[in-house]
């Protein structure tokens, strides 16, 4: 009987072991793309009446568009530091690309150790955490650097203003996002018998806002527009004081002799020469981006395929007279997030709000994996079956006690001074009325400050950057 037992034993063991691996075998590769500062001027957002983005709105027609989509933080590295662990910045105090004194050390691994840990073969390449790839994977590729302009005709200095722009005299194959989507595309080819979990990074549009010269052409100086203004009235007449020197500094930069981004900006008359640099920045790195993508449409190891793309945070080109990233009003928080895989409708819309605080959650669960209760985001997989599924309003936070809620139709700020907005995105998408003061709001501002996190990490506060820059 022992005997027997122990045979019994060993064949169920066997038996199940099979299951499992087939059950592995059958999971699906997992495509991760994030892009380095691109706002919604893209074609399948209408950020922009002129963008071309052919091959990130083909990726959007493929699946679903969460066009009510954000970013956590509007600065590369609380951004990113958030997606990558699945933990709001408000929990950890990492608020800022300079690293605060107060910040909390995360324990609980990336989302690129999490797949490890699972038996996928991980690979991350490009500016995927921040300005790096990681340091957990079975092959690393860090991000190239770019050619520079001519000695003594490069503009960029990251504390100036972003008109730094610049056409190149190079190739695409120069630039390193080129080498990004070569290498991604060698390790898609790669065949193992592991699923696949592919971190991508993108670093154009980021700044400085210089990419060869044949995409400046796409977009001649004389044909460029503006952002929309209000008609005859000051954008800034009804914000509250903390958030104009907010917009002014963007908190952590010195004014130029006096003198904020927009300011310099509309004095020195860049105001065009610098929207054609980004946009030529973003028709670029949607170039590079088409060309991985293309290579996602065959499978070499014959598995089922999800692909994301998102951006880390949006950026302003004057809107609200306020330039670059650092706020947390519409432009500065509003990202592409698009979704395409088994049985996806090609293109559908969930206009829910959803911010990237989801995307570890949602990458797991497309993977079958179990999603850990120390996540603060959720999956975004009902809504890609049912995209009028409710989902939380999305917390944007920039500095301790600087939040913003988003839901479909609100945006509601509040900063560390007590001060507010409220915007109403069913009639004012430019976010140009504040109705922070308006006692027929009363109810509904209230009812969106009760979604503001009860108490923030203490961190770095604004006004110290303030105290320290705006004189």
């Amino acid at each position: 009987m022992i005997k027997f037992t122990n045979v019994f034993f060993c064949v169920m063991v066997v038996i199940a072991w099979g299951k499992g691996a087939a059950a592995e075998d059958s999971r699906p590769d997992v495509v991760f793309i994030i892009v380095d500062d691109l706002n919604d001027w893209l074609g399948c957002l209408g950020g922009h009446p002129d963008a071309k983005s052919p091959n990130i709105d083909s990726l959007a027609a493929s699946g679903m568009l969460f066009s009510q989509a954000y970013c956590n933080s509007p600065q590369c590295r609380p951004s990113r530091t958030s997606l990558n662990y699945g933990i709001y910045p408000f929990k950890t105090g990492t608020y800022f690309n300079a690293k605060g004194p107060n910040e909390t050390s995360i324990k609980t691994p990336s989302m690129q150790q999490r797949f490890m840990e699972n038996g996928y073969r991980v690979v991350s390449g490009g500016k995927v955490f921040h300005g790096n790839p990681g340091k957990v994977g079975d092959a690393l590729l860090p991000r190239p650097r770019d050619p520079k302009p001519p000695k003594g005709e490069d503009n960029f200095n990251a504390m100036r203003a972003p008109n730094d722009g610049y056409a190149l005299d190079v190739t695409d194959e120069a630039m390193g996002d080129y080498k990004v989507a070569q290498w991604a595309g060698q390790q898609w080819q790669t065949v193992t018998d592991k699923p696949l979990f592919m971190s991508v990074g993108f670093f154009r549009p980021h700044r400085p806002l210089q990419v060869p010269k044949p995409w400046f052409d796409e977009f001649p100086l004389d044909s460029i527009q503006r952002p929309a203004e209000p008609d005859g009235v000051d954008d800034w007449a009804d914000m509250p004081e903390f958030a104009r020197r907010l917009a002014r500094t963007h908190a952590h930069k010195p004014l130029h002799n006096g003198l904020s981004d927009h300011e310099f900006i509309v004095a020195n008359d860049e105001w065009d020469a610098t929207i054609r640099a980004y946009q030529a920045s973003i028709a670029f790195v949607d170039q590079q981006i088409g060309r991985f993508i293309r290579q996602l449409n065959e499978n070499p190891r014959g598995r089922e395929t999800y692909v994301m793309l998102v951006s880390d945070h949006g950026w302003h080109l004057g809107e609200k007279k306020h330039w670059c990233k650092g706020a947390i009003w519409e432009q500065t928080t509003h990202i592409p997030f698009i979704v395409r895989g088994p049985g996806i409708k090609p293109g559908s819309i969930c206009t829910q709000p959803t911010s990237l605080i989801d995307v570890y959650p949602s990458l797991l669960d497309f993977a079958g994996l179990d999603v850990p209760d120390w996540l603060d985001g959720k999956s975004v997989k009902p809504q890609l079956a049912d995209p009028s599924i409710p989902r939380p309003a999305a917390i944007s936070s920039y500095g301790e006690g600087n939040t913003s809620i988003r839901s479909e139709r609100w945006r509601y700020i509040r900063y560390e001074d007590g001060s507010e907005e409220l915007y109403d995105h069913k009639v004012d998408p430019n976010e140009w009325v504040n109705l922070a003061n308006d006692p027929e709001h009363e109810t509904t501002k209230e009812e969106l400050a009760k979604l503001i996190p009860a108490s923030q990490h203490a961190g770095i506060k604004v006004q110290s950057w303030f105290d320290k820059f705006q004189r």
